[in-house]
């Protein structure tokens, strides 16, 4: 019998696999003078991922988390977590880890990695890098942490509805 995990063990485990990669072997933020990390304002930042929050009881300093108008098709709503330019980069929530990739997930539940379309405005490597132009061990590292959110009914839930906004 398999041993139920709380969601703040769950996101910690998914964490550590995501410590030790990143998009290229060099900082990708002098590229853009770490454009992802600019405050703007505008209200930007990254959904968090259903359950996620309890990864920021109590809210940093560096952090706040909003309500958004996201709503995924179980109703569950999804809540956005900006910082102020400069984070506690071992508490970055799941999609600045996995920046600049996002699943796209299909009608039938597969999924693929692809660049985030949202980023293109301000992420060199959305604009102008595939894929398969990364870091091997960052994609295959981001691939297996998505296909156990994708095991999560709620996560599977999230990243379905945040694909059918995005690309469908």
């Amino acid at each position: 019998m398999k041993k139920k995990i709380s969601p703040k063990e769950f996101y910690e485990s998914i964490y550590r696999e995501l410590d030790s990669v990143t998009p290229l072997k060099v900082d990708c933020g002098k590229l853009c003078d770490n454009a992802c990390c600019v405050v703007t304002d505008e209200i930007t930042g990254m959904y968090l991922f259903p359950f996620e929050e309890t990864m920021y009881s109590p809210i940093p300093e560096w952090g706040k988390i909003y309500d958004t108008d996201f709503v995924c098709k179980s109703g569950r709503e999804i809540n956005l977590f900006t910082c102020q330019g400069t984070c506690d980069r071992e508490k970055r929530p799941l999609s600045c880890r996995i920046f600049p990739l996002i699943p796209r997930v299909e009608k039938d539940g597969s999924f693929t990695l692809v660049m985030d379309p949202r980023g293109r405005e301000m992420c060199p490597l959305c604009k102008v890098m595939r894929v398969d132009e990364l870091d091997a061990d960052f994609v295959k590292t981001v691939e297996k942490v998505m296909k156990k959110c994708m095991l999560v009914k709620e996560c599977r839930d999230f990243l379905c509805s945040l694909s059918e906004e995005i690309f469908f």
